[in-house]
């Protein structure tokens, strides 16, 4: 259930190295999709903390699932005064703990120049500061806590940065002011052919080899514009797999439709959730079954067996390079398993060109056309193409 943290004596020595080094330094610690970064970053929050002489020791990661699924691994653990947070949340804290009044906005985003000012009157106020996923913070951000905590430690992929105004390496190097990053060199998560199937979408260099034997990923064609065809086919997965960790990731406006049309498929005994913003559906990593995110908030999770639905339909971004790390991010999220649903091979307009990459090397999927037996074909409304 949800995401175990690894014991010391399992961790190989690269990254007990990183866990190692000094807490009296900055560091950015650079690693592709499996390569540890989360679990050495919790590990390195226990670290500080025993240096950290009354301070605490703050772990910021990019949203709120990722902050879930890291709680169910440090829940227990003899973690002295760390605290764990998004950074959209951190921010409303400390200006509430501090009396600094509203957060500056800058039109729709946080005006973070003049947040800059606001807590330079707090001073060195963490021993520690550990940011997971830093590709996706602000670099302004990334300034303010250096300049809130004693020296940072900070993990990062810029093939995985999923929104715009991402953080390249390179900002990250000045903003820490570190000569270069350390960079992890083995895939722990997934098998060799998931591992190889995601270098396809890999947009610069190539992700960390894997060694661990597997099945193909499987590419499932649905019958188009038919969703009960797609999801009766993803039911039949799930129930062949009850004791896996299952996740499906999805365009936003469909987290609804999926999680009603699954739970009416389901049997009751079978557990299924879903994250989206802004509501009471928050996931709780503790339970076992389907785990139902949206391409936004994705980051930095794993689960057993990922499904992709309408894996040609996913949703595009203004900026070319997100679209790619979104396809990238999500492939890569499987550790034994990953089947995509397709309605057509030709790239389809105004979505991600998912399937020229796939059908360029067919060689590298299992391929499957079939209907699903006993049931009768209805038709969703379009609304259903989110």
């Amino acid at each position: 259930m949800g995401f175990k943290l690894p014991n010391g004596g399992d961790l190989s020595e690269e990254q007990l190295d990183i866990i190692n080094l000094p807490t009296t330094k900055d560091w950015l610690i650079k690693g592709a999709p499996g390569t540890g970064k989360t679990v050495m970053a919790i590990y390195r929050a226990g670290q500080a903390s025993q240096s950290a002489r009354g301070k605490p020791v703050l772990m910021l990661v990019y949203n709120r699932p990722l902050m879930q699924f890291i709680s169910t691994a440090v829940r227990g653990r003899d973690f002295n005064n760390v605290q764990v947070n998004t950074y959209h949340s951190w921010v409303n804290d400390i200006y509430k703990e501090h009396r600094l009044g509203t957060i500056p906005k800058d039109g729709d985003d946080h005006d973070w120049e003049e947040i800059a000012s606001d807590l330079s009157r707090v001073g060195k106020k963490y021993a520690h500061v550990i940011v997971d996923e830093a590709q996706d913070f602000p670099i302004e951000l990334l300034k303010i806590l250096k300049a809130l905590s004693g020296h940072m430690t900070c993990f990062i992929d810029p093939n995985q940065a999923i929104e715009e105004g991402r953080t390249d390496t390179y900002e990250a190097i000045r903003a820490l002011c570190v000569e270069a990053p350390y960079t992890l060199t083995r895939n722990f998560r997934n098998t060799k052919p998931i591992r190889d199937l995601s270098a396809l979408y890999c947009r610069d260099g190539q992700p960390a080899p894997a060694t661990s034997r597997g099945k193909k990923p499987v590419i499932i064609k649905c019958i188009p514009s038919d969703f009960d065809d797609q999801n009766q086919k993803m039911v039949n997965i799930i129930k062949r797999n009850k004791e896996k960790e299952i996740g499906i990731i999805v365009n936003p406006r469909a987290l609804n439709p999926l999680y009603n049309s699954l739970r009416g498929y389901l049997p009751d005994d079978l557990n299924v959730q879903m994250h989206k913003p802004m509501t009471n559906h928050w996931i709780d990593f503790d339970q076992p079954g389907v785990k139902i995110v949206s391409y936004g908030t994705m980051k930095g999770l794993e689960f057993d067996i990922v499904l992709l639905p309408m894996f040609d339909k996913i949703e595009t971004q203004n900026d070319e390079i997100v679209n790619a790390n979104r396809v990238y991010v999500a492939v890569s999220r499987a550790v034994s398993e990953l089947y995509l649903f397709y309605w057509k091979e030709s790239p389809s307009a105004g979505k991600i060109d998912t399937m020229s990459a796939l059908t360029a090397h067919r060689e590298m999927l299992e391929w499957r056309d079939q209907e699903v037996e006993g049931r009768s074909t209805r038709t969703r409304p379009a609304s259903w193409l989110a």
